[in-house]
C-alpha cells in the first residue's frame, strides 16, 4: 500500500514540475513572439484548468496570436480563467462586453466584471479597472450600475459560480 501511495505521489510531483517548466516554456515562447509555439504548449496547460494559461489562450485568441482570430473562443477562455478568481482575464471579460467581441455588447456585465477585477488587482492593473469601470459608469443610468453592482456581489459570494 505504502508503494502505491508513494507511487501516485511521484506521479503528482513529476507531473507537476512538468506543467511548471511547459508554462515557463510557454510564456518565453509567447514573450518572443512565437506564438504558434506557445498556443501548443499552453493549450493542454489550459484544458487542465491553469488560469494563467487560460488567459494567455483568451489573448491569443482575442489578438489572432498563434490562432485564428476568434472573438466567442477568447470569451470562453477568459471566462474560464475569471471564475476561477483570476483578475487578468476579469478586466478582459469587461471589455469584451463593453465593445461587443464574441457576445452582445453589455454594459451592466462589462462594468460588472470591471468592478470585479479592480477588486481582485492590485497596482496599475487594478487602477485600470477602475477607471474603465469608471468611464462606462459616467454613461450609464443609476439602475444599469446598481444592477452591476448587485452582479458583482452575487458572483464574488458564489465564488464566481453565479456571474452570468
Amino acid at each position: 500500500m505504502r508503494r502505491v501511495v508513494l507511487a501516485v505521489f511521484l506521479v503528482v510531483a513529476c507531473t507537476t514540475v512538468a506543467a511548471a517548466d511547459s508554462y515557463e516554456e510557454a510564456e518565453l515562447a509567447y514573450d518572443r513572439g512565437n506564438y504558434t509555439h506557445a498556443a501548443r504548449l499552453f493549450r493542454p496547460l489550459a484544458e487542465q484548468g491553469i488560469p494563467a494559461a487560460q488567459f494567455h489562450m483568451g489573448l491569443m485568441y482575442e489578438k489572432g496570436q498563434g490562432v485564428p482570430q476568434d472573438y466567442r473562443t477568447a470569451l470562453k477562455w477568459f471566462r474560464m480563467a475569471a471564475e476561477q478568481g483570476y483578475g487578468g482575464p476579469q478586466n478582459n471579460l469587461g471589455l469584451m462586453y463593453e465593445r461587443g467581441r464574441g457576445v452582445r455588447q453589455d454594459v451592466v456585465r462589462a462594468h460588472m466584471w470591471y468592478d470585479i477585477a479592480a477588486t481582485m488587482l492590485s497596482g496599475n492593473d487594478g487602477k485600470v479597472a477602475m477607471e474603465r469601470r469608471d468611464r462606462l459608469a459616467s454613461r450609464m443610468a443609476a439602475a444599469e450600475i446598481e444592477k452591476a453592482k448587485e452582479m458583482a456581489q452575487r458572483c464574488q459570494k458564489t465564488k464566481f459560480k453565479e456571474c452570468e
